[in-house]
């Protein structure tokens, strides 16, 4: 009888892990082996791509990603955090974006709540003394977002100062990021970096004629930014304050500088989104952009009192004693 039933045991352990295998909807090793591939050849801190791309390749070794393989979510979502924490690169994530998955694509969900987010302009107000102030929560597509940015530039165009709140904005679209930098500096000057890829430099695109007036450079500027300020937000905060246009306050913000184009495609109906140019700085002195470390305000202060800083700053400089 214990012969039987030694016999019996492995057969239906077998069938058991036979039966597990069949619910997989795809397999994890594949996906994550074509992760470390694409990391490897388009990264663009290209020191530290081989060294990341064996590291994502050891995770297709470990069975501990394998019992997510009927969950698209939960594997993005881990696989994502795992590569983030191994790269310290916030702008990596994973995603699968099958026909009958489109609700998990959290690009297309961004665009989808574009309008009730009005194009990301949370609040205007113009306050005490004449000193606008403009809260934007993200950057939505620069076609898209154009009205409702083009009103609110409209709006504080006769202001005598301006706070420009870009504390919570996640970033976005860098032309809309770009044509709000351009609308508060010297257009005649370059901007204060390039543009980095692993095969060359190029100098940003510029927007030559801006859909709303220009704020200029005569009038004080306050950029008010927190840990939650990232990506295309930031780099409207470090240009401002690289070409000493504006005074940053708030906390440090979350240091993400990498950008990234298309997504690339991997097994199942997956894709990975992998930074692949950054910016530069060419000012001399400073850091060269604000990644890991994020944009360091000029003064700090937390979330309570930021507006009330950046309102005295701007009084002050309205009327100096």
């Amino acid at each position: 009888m214990k012969s039987v039933i030694a016999l019996v045991l492995p057969l239906l352990f077998s069938a058991l892990s036979g039966q597990a295998e069949d619910k997989c909807q795809f397999n994890t090793n594949s996906v994550i082996k074509a992760a470390s591939a694409a990391v490897r050849d388009k990264y663009v801190l290209a020191d530290k791509a081989d060294i990341l791309s064996k590291q994502i390749a050891e995770l297709a070794d470990s069975a501990e990603l394998e019992q997510y393989c009927n969950n698209t979510q939960t594997f993005s979502k881990k696989i994502t955090d795992k590569i983030r924490k191994l790269s310290d690169d916030k702008h990596f994530y994973l995603e699968h974006v099958g026909d009958q998955d489109e609700s998990n694509n959290w690009i297309e969900q961004w665009r989808i709540e574009a309008p009730k987010n009005n194009y990301g302009v949370k609040k205007i107000e113009i306050l005490s003394g004449n000193i606008a102030y403009i809260s934007l929560s993200s950057f939505h597509t620069f076609e898209n977002a154009k009205p409702t940015l083009g009103a609110a530039f409209t709006l504080i165009q006769h202001s005598n100062g301006l706070i420009l709140d870009l504390r919570n904005n996640g970033g976005g679209d860098e032309n809309t990021a770009g044509a709000i930098l351009e609308s508060l500096i010297d257009t005649t000057k370059p901007l204060p970096f390039v543009i980095e890829s692993r095969q060359k430099k190029i100098k940003p695109s510029r927007i030559t004629t801006l859909p709303w007036p220009a704020y200029g450079t005569d009038r004080p500027l306050v950029i008010l930014i927190n840990d939650r300020s990232f990506s295309a937000a930031e780099s409207v905060a470090f240009s401002l304050q690289q070409l000493g246009r504006a005074k940053i306050i708030g906390t440090a913000s979350a240091g993400g500088a990498h950008m990234m184009d298309t997504p690339q495609s991997l097994p199942f109906g997956f894709e990975i989104g992998i930074p692949n140019s950054r910016p530069v700085s060419i000012l001399t002195e400073g850091p060269i952009n604000w990644e890991g470390n994020g944009v360091k305000p000029d003064i700090e202060a937390n979330d309570l009192k930021s507006l009330e800083v950046a309102l005295n700053i701007i009084k002050k400089q309205l009327n100096p004693q």
